[in-house]
């Protein structure tokens, strides 16, 4: 039997920034504009699927033009090819990145965070490089499973410690081409699992307990009540929020 996964997604740019520099892509759709529902989505694994949400640096229109260019990319790419090579897209994504700086020094400094859900058939992967997090949702609460590449890699919000913004890597973001070495986890497909895939717009703002409490059976409502969480809270970045969940594939 073919499993299809349920997914929603939905970004803003928070109650502080005039632009979001963040991108939100879920198979072929994209969007950096500040929505107000969120976008559902229902897809059958026998053809791949990625879900991505990167969040971009480097000026006004500069983070926007990353953030566009790495979840286009990694998208369509991960869309085209599925889990093959999957570091391997990603690093790739990168190089396509830094040759847009090479082309338009203008742009130097230009960089974006990406974290990624990839799925065909009965196999999933989660990456991610900088520090967007992708969490899944756990008796008692969510999980990570991605790494912040950053040097507090567990920060969580209401801890009462100031957490450090400064990135060991990203795509892009410096003045000569470095490689990425993407975080890479691999799981089987398993009707019911719940993921969260978020920037740090929103887990700044949020516990990982009132993040968990808002996640309910319909995804596009969780993905607005999360936003509309954080905005109550005043979410000082922009805040990007991405829900999928793996079910039975319907009978005909």
């Amino acid at each position: 039997m073919t499993l299809r996964l349920e997914a929603a997604g939905i970004t803003h740019r928070g109650t502080v920034r005039d632009n979001n520099e963040d991108c939100i892509a879920i198979g072929f759709w994209l969007s950096q504009e500040t929505m107000s529902a969120g976008r559902s989505f229902d897809h059958a694994l026998d053809q791949p699927f990625a879900c991505i949400v990167a969040d971009g640096m480097g000026g006004h229109n500069d983070g926007e033009r990353a953030s566009l260019l790495v979840a286009r990319s990694l998208a369509r790419r991960l869309v085209a090819a599925g889990l093959a090579g999957l570091g391997a897209t990603v690093r790739s994504v990168n190089a396509e990145l830094f040759a847009q700086l090479r082309d338009n020094p203008e742009l130097a400094g230009m960089g974006s965070t990406a974290v990624g859900l990839a799925a065909h058939e009965a196999k999933l992967a989660i990456f991610n490089v900088g520090d967007s997090r992708a969490y899944k949702v756990v008796p008692g609460g969510l999980m990570q499973l991605s790494v912040d590449d950053s040097f507090q890699p567990n920060w969580k919000a209401g801890s009462g410690v100031e957490r450090s913004t400064k990135l060991l890597q990203c795509f892009g973001g410096r003045s000569t081409f470095t490689d990425v070495e993407p975080h890479l986890l691999f799981e089987p497909c398993v009707p019911g699992s719940t993921y969260l895939l978020c920037c740090d717009g929103l887990y700044e703002t949020l516990t990982e307990t009132e993040m968990a409490a808002l996640i309910g059976e319909n995804l596009q409502a969780s993905a607005e009540a999360l936003l509309r969480a954080a905005l109550e809270k005043k979410a000082r970045d922009n805040v990007t929020i991405a829900l999928v969940r793996l079910a039975p594939q319907t009978p005909p």
